[in-house]
């Protein structure tokens, strides 16, 4: 199953996901919820969309590799 993360870069990779691919299905970064750096990795829990869907993003330095988690679906109120 394919993950993979499109990003822009400007002087480092990864700066800011822009896109991923998921189960088939491509998503669209709407909005960087959070973000956090360790040694060898840097996370991003973003809003995408279609559907107010949330991911954990962490790209692993060492590894050159992403993991996607998918933590369910934004609640917006009306």
């Amino acid at each position: 199953m394919s993950q993979d993360v499109q990003c822009y870069a400007g002087s480092s990779y990864p700066e800011k996901p822009r896109s991923l691919d998921w189960q088939g299905e491509h998503f669209s970064v709407e909005e960087i919820l959070s973000q956090w750096r360790e040694p060898s990795t840097i996370g991003f829990k973003v809003c995408c969309s279609p559907g107010n869907a949330i991911f954990i993003l962490v790209y692993n330095f060492e590894k050159d590799q992403w993991k996607i988690k998918p933590q369910g679906l934004m609640i917006t109120r009306g």
